[in-house]
């Protein structure tokens, strides 16, 4: 299944993105990853409208397009952010008519697994929306002589999509479709 086959192609396609799980890297900024974002998708055939909704503490990112939706919470406030992103891909989906493409940044959802996977196989069975659940490439295993130093750390550092950084946003296996 081709994600931007027609009719998908023309209608929106809104992005969900979870900043503080899926950052991005050091040597780019915000507004370069977003504008390599909607290059991307131009390339993968998406002609239509795009609405981006970021999620997280975006403190001091310069995030300046007026067709952006930021939505800002503290650290520790997890369960009230993803309460937000499904109560927005909700939201989304009354304003968008069917059918539409729904990308999903979030990489560890918590608690909300469960809640985000119902309200997405709701959208696809009952409004035929497709979804994506975008991650970050996987962290390389680290040298045998750290292992014992950061065995006991959480693995949480995650890059918003190295792809965006080199321009191949949504290509070369970085999309992965689960739901």
């Amino acid at each position: 299944m081709d994600l931007f086959s027609a009719p998908y192609d023309t209608n929106e396609t809104g992005v969900f993105w979870d900043f503080d799980e899926c950052g991005i890297p050091d040597e780019l900024s915000a507004a370069g990853v977003l504008q390599r974002m909607r290059h991307s998708l131009l390339h993968k055939g998406h002609r239509g409208p795009v609405s981006i909704q970021i999620y997280g503490d975006l403190t001091g990112l310069d995030f300046q397009s007026s067709d952006i939706k930021l939505n800002h919470f503290h650290s520790g406030e997890k369960r009230e952010k993803m309460t937000k992103i499904l109560e927005d891909m909700v939201s989304w989906s009354g304003e968008n008519p069917e059918p539409s493409v729904g990308l999903l940044a979030l990489g560890d959802v918590g608690d909300a697994g469960d809640d985000i996977v119902e309200v997405v196989e709701l959208l696809k069975s009952q409004k035929n929306y497709r979804f994506m659940v975008l991650t970050p490439p996987p962290l390389p295993p680290p040298p045998p002589t750290v292992v014992i130093v950061m065995a006991p750390l959480p693995r949480v550092s995650c890059v918003f999509l190295s792809a965006a950084a080199t321009g191949v946003f949504l290509g070369h296996g970085r999309m992965q479709e689960r739901m």
